[in-house]
């Protein structure tokens, strides 16, 4: 199984170089017609393949590990999420940030093996430090979002200097000529409690903070996006007072926070703890896409927790409007997907 699944994925690669020629020819003529554009963010929950990398933490998911991760089980895993994915914006989002992948390889597999195969989607992807080794990338489509550069920025944690986590993955490209920063996120998760673990996800925000620095240096008002999961809902200190995200369009801060208006602990969010609801998926928007005047800019209103019937456990259960996961107790769930819901936001583009 092993060999055949090598064959299919080299096949994969041929046809992808094959086309990428003929991608780049139209490009610059397919990016010349966008008019509007997806970008959403999803944590896929433990996307991980059925081969032993002895520098990760994946004994779970190997075919004699505890879930028994056979390739029958990866494959569906893969469709599912694909399936998601489709059902974003018109035939996928042009731009999605994911998170709690173990390898590029996976993201290659779920681009390339799967119905999502046609959207033709390039990957940003780095290796992390992670202790679980767990990763966040980028996937896009090259014929509206021009990729330019890419850089992982590992998080430094002071006080614990044995902890590891994600990087926050900053992609730089172009749509329409315009520039437009990226930055994924994976923060640190809330083991140990919330506020005992939130020092943690203050030093992300800070190193976070360094980026947005970074890219000012060279671009007085940039188009920038923050996305992921970041263990926080929108009122954490991480998000508020770090990286200075306001509830309100029109607010005098750096960034405006749409998740805010989306969030409900007793009926709405991207994930459940105990019978509430937490929004810890998120995508914040600069001044920069907030600017009437400039060619990029967010449609008011468009922010959305994606949540469609398919993905819910359903039922009459009070867990029916929960995300259907992959893995429930212990066991693998054919028609699961994840622990939790993708959110998305819609950009206009002027020409």
């Amino acid at each position: 199984m092993k060999y055949l699944s090598s064959i299919i994925f080299t096949l994969g690669l041929l046809f992808l170089s094959c086309s990428e020629k003929g991608n780049a020819q139209s490009q610059a003529a397919s990016n010349s017609q966008i008019k509007g554009l997806t970008v959403a963010f999803y944590n896929v929950e433990n996307l991980f393949d059925i081969y032993d990398n002895p520098e990760k933490d994946d004994e779970q998911f190997l075919p004699e590990g505890e879930y028994k991760w056979t390739s029958e089980k990866y494959v569906k895993k893969l469709d599912n999420l694909a399936r998601v994915i489709k059902s974003m914006g018109s035939n996928g989002p042009d731009i999605l940030g994911i998170a709690e992948v173990e390898n590029k390889l996976v993201l290659e597999d779920l681009t390339q093996l799967t119905e999502l195969k046609d959207r033709k989607y390039a990957i940003v992807h780095e290796e992390s430090m992670d202790m679980r080794g767990i990763d966040v990338g980028l996937i896009y489509d090259p014929a509206v979002f021009v990729y330019t550069s890419h850089q992982a920025f590992n998080v430094e944690f002071p006080e614990e200097p044995d902890y590891t986590s994600r990087p926050v993955l900053l992609v730089e490209g172009k749509v329409n000529q315009e520039n437009l920063y990226i930055i994924v996120n994976h923060w640190p998760s809330r083991r140990g409690g919330p506020e005992e673990s939130e020092p943690r996800r203050l030093n992300a925000a800070k190193k976070v903070k360094e980026v947005i620095s970074i890219i000012q240096k060279k671009d007085d008002d940039p188009n920038i996006l923050i996305m992921g999961d970041f263990n926080d809902d929108p009122f954490n200190k991480s998000l508020v007072e770090v990286l200075n995200a306001s509830s309100e369009e029109n607010a005098n801060a750096s960034f405006f926070n749409p998740m805010f208006a989306l969030h409900n602990p007793d009926s709405s969010g991207t994930l459940t703890y105990r019978g509430k609801w937490n929004l810890f998926d998120q995508i914040l928007v600069s001044k920069g896409l907030m600017d009437k005047t400039g060619q990029l800019k967010y449609i008011s209103q468009s922010a959305a927790i994606h949540n469609p019937e398919f993905m819910q456990v359903g039922g009459d259960s009070p867990a029916k409007d929960m995300p259907r996961r992959a893995i429930y107790r212990d066991e693998f769930q054919e028609d699961g997907f994840s622990d939790h819901f993708p959110v998305l936001l819609k950009l206009s583009v002027n020409k």
